[in-house]
């Protein structure tokens, strides 16, 4: 089963409810090995220090769920803000954003280019290894970018990764939002280190203008990784900064 992310508005915070237990849906629990992130069995492996919740993050979607929609934004006439356009909503409201936070969102939106756009200029390449099999089959290696911004102090990372489409023609970039496990805390504000996960139990993710990063690095993934996602971010802070009167 897969839960939504809950996003709650309270004194100069907000608090972002991540599920712990749902290995099929956006949000997934994983272990930093190698670099590289395998998925977790919360119910029956205890948290750790290198595991990371990974967040498919979105802007906007048809219908999405209360917790985490702004009814007052809208793109593409049928999409309403959702998810990092509520992050962004909230938080101005409640001060962690300054209008000098929004413009300088704005401004670096408006500069990236369309040769800076990662979906329309990089490529996933394939490398013959040299190296055959029974039956004749040759090994194939296929390296595929992945663009990671990581704040450690804080504790958190953002990647683009580049995959191919399932339907169509082409790449289509993907933004993920991961914060380190050891962030989180649960409902009584334990850590959840050192335990297993309780049945649909939620992390919670507190950000304060201490921590604001979080958000502003997730924007500017979606402003580099496709021509589509920066227009389309564009459009949700120009609504933004107009109907909070900035």
């Amino acid at each position: 089963m897969n839960f939504p992310v809950k996003i709650f508005a309270r004194s100069k915070r907000l608090i972002v409810e991540l599920p712990l237990t749902s290995p099929r849906g956006k949000v997934r629990v994983k272990r930093r090995v190698c670099d590289y992130g395998l998925p977790v069995a919360t119910r029956r492996q205890c948290f750790t220090k290198d595991d990371y919740v990974e967040w498919q993050v979105s802007y906007a979607t048809q219908d999405p769920p209360q917790e985490s929609k702004v009814e007052e934004i809208i793109i593409h006439r049928n999409q309403t803000g959702f998810e990092l356009t509520k992050l962004l909503w909230e938080g101005l409201k409640l001060g962690i954003f300054s209008d000098k936070d929004i413009n300088e969102l704005i401004k670096f939106t408006e500069n990236v280019q369309p040769t800076e756009t990662l979906e329309e200029n990089e490529k996933i390449l394939r490398e013959n290894d040299s190296q055959e099999i029974k039956g004749g089959f040759k090994k194939i290696v296929e390296k595929v970018p992945i663009f990671i911004k990581e704040n450690k102090e804080i504790g958190y990372f953002v990647e683009i990764i580049l995959k191919h489409r399932e339907k169509g023609i082409g790449l289509q970039a993907m933004v993920y939002l991961c914060v380190y496990v050891e962030k989180l805390r649960d409902r009584n504000g334990e850590s959840l280190v050192g335990r297993i996960a309780k049945t649909k139990e939620f992390g919670q993710l507190e950000i304060t203008t201490a921590n604001k990063m979080i958000i502003t690095d997730t924007v500017k993934a979606f402003a580099l990784a496709s021509q589509q996602h920066r227009n389309d971010i564009l459009n949700v802070l120009r609504q933004i900064k107009e109907k909070c009167k900035l």
